[in-house]
């Protein structure tokens, strides 16, 4: 007997029954156990052992209470640390979020203004090429901007020297105490400026084009409408990427550690998490180190709270005061004849004013401004890939010339001597049983969560969202002896599953939403006829999440793939070292073998494949800028 169809729906279902426990166990209990045994554990022991006067290397431990609190208000590297992250947070995210809305805002509605309002012609090749730094590993940008402030050939130097700045000619950018964090603050400005650009475009088009009519038709110019318009309306996006970067200000090792790995000139750029790790690996002092990753952790959690307490207060609405009406007057005005009424189309438009800022005259300002930062994002780019045929003689001798021939030694010597072959081949493995992975419980547990009712759902959902914003620094000690407990330590084994708990957050929190957007009725359809759970997760579901899916694998290849600070803490093997690792490894050995062109080399073996495959999947990234991390 055919069932009664329901009169009401609901957009989640009841759990499955005791006979499908197996389901409920391994879609949610499966992923939940890695993510919380990985992820939240080591942050719990974290707060504990910052209490003690754990060694890392014994199995006794005394309780110190704050003791180690109070000895880092007395440890001037640590004050410097907090000092350099203050400025960082200060100087990073109103510089990138300035430099990204302007190029959005350019390349956006940079056209003509005549009829609608127009973006910049040609501005999808300005978008793409801006968002290759993105692309690039972290520590390989690091390293990349090493050699392009190297005093005797860097790239930088030889160009202002070549114009004529002959003060320039050996100035040591990153050996300076005056200039060591403002050059670093650029690298990391350089590699975000261009993701936050993709991500104002997508919310600048989201603005209605009938906002920008009005605002022209009341005579509005550009620069009024960017600011009494546009900022306005993305206030939201805003504030997002201001906590993202300020985040990453506060986190900003992998960046600080290639560029200057000692901490800089008189600890000018050392940041606290470069101080955790030497203090916890290199001098055994895991508790005073744990200590540190907490006090990031309150510094990060106060950082975000005051920058949405003062979006929500700056965002309030202004209080009015009482409103008095005068009394109406008793003799009647004469009535006012109305004008006639001209027919209008759409808007009446004013009289255009005579004015410099013809929309050719802005159009070539915007492609020029453009133009500008497409030459900044390419030349460190071509000029390591020119510096990888050459000699190391060459690159010293005549740094900004092309190669005489395509002498492809280089590569040879970085895929084999120094066993830069090795670790592509590692991180091949440990990155693609990592995203398989992730992908397929990333995919369980948002599914899960999205389209079944039952107590505790918003604890489990809200507890995957908070890592997200927990600084990995905090549980990289305890994590170093939880894989140690399982025997997992220096294995690929252990890196994966790491991997794998620290991607899953991003993965449910971006599925969740999509697997709650799909429509419900045909898997009610095909549990009419009999389809049980995991039949409809596979072969309905899973199909129809395919565009949310794909989007998520190239964010997760990309953060996976660029990883460094897992790998350095938890995976000291050197025949299992990861891209990144040998990288950093392999540059700070090219300073004494001085074998720079090999190094050039490795950098183009390791930036290659994602940038190739942002270059196929461009599109769909950017896309799902727009359709996920705006939401």
């Amino acid at each position: 007997m055919a069932r009664a169809p329901a009169t009401t729906t609901t957009r989640r279902w009841k759990l499955p029954s005791f006979d499908n426990a197996s389901f409920a166990l391994v879609f949610l209990g499966l992923p939940l156990a890695i993510y919380v045994i990985f992820v939240i554990s080591p942050f719990v022991q974290a707060f504990y052992y910052s209490m003690t006067d754990w060694s890392g290397f014994s199995k006794t431990m005394n309780f110190v209470g704050l003791a180690n609190y109070v000895t880092l208000l007395t440890d001037p590297v640590f004050t410097k640390a907090v000092y350099n992250s203050i400025v960082l947070v200060v100087v990073l995210p109103p510089l990138v979020i300035i430099l990204s809305v302007t190029l959005a805002t350019l390349v956006t509605i940079g056209g003509a203004t005549q009829g609608e309002i127009q973006g910049l012609k040609h501005s999808g090749i300005y978008r793409v090429i801006s968002f290759f730094p993105y692309t690039v590993p972290a520590i390989v940008i690091g390293i990349l901007w090493a050699q392009m402030y190297d005093p005797s050939s860097g790239l930088l130097n030889g160009i202002l020297t070549a114009l004529g700045f002959d003060f320039f000619k050996s100035f040591a950018w990153l050996g300076d105490e005056r200039t060591a964090m403002g050059a670093s603050i650029f690298v990391i400005a350089w590699s975000m400026v261009g993701f936050y650009m993709v991500l104002f475009i997508a919310a600048i088009k989201g603005i209605p084009a009938e906002t920008y009519e009005a605002a022209r038709v009341d005579g509005a110019g550009r620069f009024r409408t960017a600011i009494s318009i546009t900022v306005p309306m993305i206030r939201d996006n805003i504030r997002t990427a201001y906590v993202y970067l300020g985040i990453l200000a506060l986190d900003a090792f992998v960046y600080m550690q290639a560029l200057n790995p000692s901490g800089g000139p008189a600890n000018s750029t050392v940041v606290i998490s470069q101080h955790l790790l030497n203090t916890a690996f290199k001098k055994g002092k895991f508790g005073y180190a744990t200590s540190m990753g907490a006090t990031l952790a309150i510094i990060t959690l106060v950082f975000a709270a005051l920058v949405f307490f003062i979006f929500w207060w700056t965002g309030r609405p202004a209080k009015s005061g009482p409103v008095t009406t005068a009394p109406a007057p008793l003799v009647r005005a004469a009535p006012v004849p109305k004008p006639v009424a001209k027919p209008v189309t759409q808007y009446e438009h004013p009289a255009p004013r005579k004015t410099i800022w013809t929309d050719k005259t802005v159009a070539t300002i915007s492609h020029v401004a453009l133009i500008g930062w497409v030459v900044v994002i390419c030349a460190p780019l071509l000029w390591v890939l020119m510096s990888s045929f050459k000699t190391t003689q060459q690159i010293f001798g005549s740094p900004f010339t092309l190669p005489t021939s395509f002498n492809f030694d280089n590569y040879v010597s970085a895929w084999t001597t120094a066993s830069i072959g090795s670790y592509f081949f590692n991180t091949v493995i440990v990155v693609g049983f990592s995203l398989v992975i992730v992908m397929l419980l990333g995919s369980m547990c948002a599914y899960y969560l999205a389209r079944y009712e039952f107590k505790g759902s918003r604890i489990i959902y809200y507890l995957m969202l908070a890592g997200l914003t927990f600084p990995v620094f905090l549980a990289v000690v305890p994590l170093f002896q939880t894989l140690r407990g399982f025997g997992l330590l220096n294995t690929f084994p252990g890196l994966i599953i790491t991997y794998v708990a620290f991607a899953l957050p991003f993965t449910v929190f971006f599925l969740y939403s999509f697997f709650r957007t799909l429509p419900q009725e045909v898997a009610e359809a095909a549990m009419i006829d009999g389809a049980g759970p995991w039949r409809i997760f596979f072969t309905i579901m899973l199909p129809m999440a395919t565009p949310g899916m794909a989007s998520v694998a190239i964010f997760n290849f990309l953060g996976l793939w660029n990883q460094f600070l897992l790998p350095i803490a938890l995976n000291t093997n050197t025949a299992n070292y990861v891209l990144s690792q040998g990288m950093a490894s392999f540059a700070s050995q090219a300073g004494y073998a001085v074998n720079f062109g090999a190094l050039f080399a490795a950098v183009v073996i390791t930036v290659l494949p994602v940038l190739v495959t942002y270059i196929i999947f461009q599109r769909q990234l950017q896309g799902s800028v727009s359709q996920g991390l705006l939401k």
